[in-house]
């Protein structure tokens, strides 16, 4: 009589590594302020609305290589290839959800966290980081507004590496601007 052996292999079947070609919508409110991640093509993308003194006010992120760098190691945004949705604290001035998201452009690695800003009402707060393992070309969040671009540059004096560079910055009925670690820049688009 055969006994079945303590070490019997079990077959598991391959584990899909593709990308997926859709995601559903990720979406995060504060007050007047909505942001919505959509999948497209590799990565997530978002776009901001926010509702202020009878006007409507729209950024898109844009990713991929774009000047000053032109360089896909050096996105015009952060690459954020995970999100996940996480609670907050009830303590917490927002009370509610966050995303956070990861990703990867060349050798440097981005991380996020994105929730409504606990300082400044309908306004969703913006904080990335980035390990960088070679010297930028360039690094910050690039958005495309009705009335031209707004570049978030990240401030990063170290030439040190690797190192993480840190920025921050809030969106809402006031518009965009830095909390740390940025420049604003608003140009033609």
């Amino acid at each position: 009589m055969d006994t079945p052996s303590r070490y019997a292999t079990t077959i598991m079947e391959p584990h899909d590594t593709r990308s997926p070609t859709s995601r559903p919508p990720v979406q995060l409110h504060a007050g007047q302020t909505a942001a919505v991640f959509l999948w497209t093509r590799d990565r997530w993308t978002h776009e901001i609305t926010t509702q202020g003194a009878d006007t409507l006010a729209g950024w898109t992120s844009l990713d991929g290589p774009f000047p000053p760098a032109n360089d896909a190691r050096w996105p015009a945004s952060p690459v954020l290839v995970e999100l996940s949705r996480v609670s907050l604290p009830r303590g917490d001035a927002a009370g509610g959800q966050a995303v956070v998201g990861v990703g990867l452009a060349g050798r440097s690695h981005f991380s996020a966290s994105i929730a409504p800003d606990p300082h400044v009402a309908d306004a969703i707060r913006f904080e990335i980081a980035c390990r960088l393992h070679e010297s930028p070309g360039w690094l910050g969040s690039t958005y495309r507004t009705a009335d031209g671009l707004v570049q978030l540059t990240a401030s990063d004096e170290s030439t040190s590496l690797p190192r993480t560079v840190i920025w921050a910055y809030s969106i809402g009925p006031r518009g965009i601007a830095a909390v740390s670690g940025a420049t604003v820049a608003i140009g033609p688009a």
